[in-house]
């Protein structure tokens, strides 16, 4: 691993490394080389810009935080339980995005290594491999990195080997990932049948057997927007319809919305839609008429 690398990283950081060869290796005769394999802990903002690119390609499998990633082939964040592979010879830019940031990555060449990922069907970057929150991969690391401690002849077979368990791992949390978005529908179908009741986020995520910060991260993913602000949502549309379409007091309405309170409701009203339920009920009067 290249020293201005490790510089930037250790730069408020914790970092643990593993490493064979500070020189990233090429693809070489072998199917499958580890070159290097690291955890990373980082507290502060930090950027990591190679011009050149490595030798070798770059995976990164992100445990909390998040990242953004430029290369010549695109550019795109990336999330807890994301993974992505960076090509060799391909100048990047990585900075931290969300705070703390922890991450995995391992560094690795030879002469399968396309087909290999093509068997798992893991992309390369710009493609970011969304993988499952009930997956092994932290333990598939920890095995890797073990494997560093064994210095011995038959140390490269061995890592390839823990390397290839690691894809086959991450190929699981991907397509287990794609499950879990058809599971999402429980907790959305109960909020679009209850929203104008109190809803609880732990509820939801209880409903899909994951736990709150996990349920967040993949509803937003999945919708484009929080849970609450989906809730929010759809009772901003129902008490707009309630408005055009009927003469019930703007009281009633909120507390049907879910919003008991009149004032507040009538603040949350304002904030989304830009003008008070009052007047957004005379703006559309004179368009019947």
């Amino acid at each position: 691993m290249e020293n201005r690398y490790l510089s930037t990283l250790t730069n408020d950081s914790y970092f643990n490394w593993w490493d064979i060869n500070h020189n990233s290796r090429e693809c070489s005769s072998m199917p499958l080389l580890v070159n290097v394999a690291a955890r990373v802990n980082a507290a502060e903002s930090s950027t990591n810009y190679n011009k050149q690119g490595r030798l070798d390609y770059y995976l990164i499998y992100i445990i909390s935080g998040s990242l953004t990633v430029k290369t010549r082939h695109g550019g795109a964040d990336a999330f807890e339980n994301d993974l992505f592979i960076i090509p060799p010879k391909s100048s990047y830019e990585i900075k931290t995005k969300d705070l703390p940031l922890r991450y995995l990555c391992v560094h690795f060449t030879g002469s399968d290594v396309i087909k290999i990922l093509n068997e798992y069907e893991i992309s390369l970057f710009p493609k970011i491999n969304k993988l499952s929150y009930k997956n092994h991969m932290l333990l598939r690391f920890n095995t890797l990195f073990d494997g560093f401690a064994k210095n011995d002849s038959l140390r490269d077979k061995e890592l390839a080997l823990l390397l290839e368990r690691l894809f086959i791992e991450a190929s699981r949390g991907i397509k287990n990932a794609t499950s879990e978005k058809v599971l999402l529908a429980k907790s959305i179908r109960f909020i679009n049948e209850n929203y104008p009741t109190k809803i609880s986020i732990p509820y939801l995520a209880k409903l899909e057997n994951m736990c709150v910060t996990s349920y967040n991260i993949l509803f937003k993913e999945q919708v484009g927007m929080a849970p609450t602000k989906y809730i929010i949502k759809l009772r901003i549309e129902h008490a707009r319809e309630l408005l055009e379409s009927t003469n019930l007091p703007i009281e009633e309405i909120g507390l049907s919305c879910g919003y008991p309170d009149i004032n507040f409701f009538s603040r949350v009203f304002k904030k989304y839609v830009g003008v008070s339920p009052s007047n957004y009920r005379k703006q559309i009067i004179p368009l019947k008429n």
